[in-house]
């Protein structure tokens, strides 16, 4: 697979097929929550794209395969060197490393960017991602009911 995948910056024309795949994906997965996509449309995610194309604090990193987002990575300031930090992997290609090859991504980028911090919330019930983090490098810092809060310097 990894011949056919390809991961590269979310450019503004990509909104339509990120759209798609984001309801997929949260059609598919209770972890995702996204509740709101309905009213977004690809004019007012292409405008996020190229804000987020030209941020130096913000990326975007779509995991391609045949034409098709089948995953991404975001990295959103949220305050001074902190970003917050998510994967987003579509259910049918998962086991295959993608979320790994992503977090790999995002890192080396956060690491060359002036952020120092990076924070997730998981949900307790996601082993899977939680091993992904951890193999990485994050670590907890708090718990909630339903949710781990974790963070790595960068």
């Amino acid at each position: 697979m990894s011949e056919q995948l390809t991961l590269r910056e979310a450019i503004p024309s990509d909104a339509s097929k990120l759209l798609e795949f984001l309801k997929r994906a949260s059609d598919q997965s209770s972890f995702i929550e996204h509740d709101s996509l309905t009213n977004v449309t690809v004019e007012s995610e292409e405008k996020s794209l190229d804000e987020i194309y030209n941020s130096a604090e913000d990326e975007l990193i779509v995991a391609v395969f045949e034409d098709d987002i089948i995953g991404f990575t975001r990295l959103e300031k949220t305050a001074d060197g902190t970003a917050e930090f998510g994967v987003v992997v579509d259910s049918d290609f998962w086991n295959n490393g993608i979320a790994s090859y992503l977090t790999e991504e995002a890192l080396d980028w956060a690491t060359d960017s002036t952020l120092s911090k990076l924070t997730l919330e998981v949900y307790k019930n996601n082993p899977a991602a939680i091993h992904i983090y951890e193999k990485y490098g994050f670590a907890t810092e708090s718990e909630t009911d339903k949710t781990i809060i974790m963070s790595k310097m960068v």
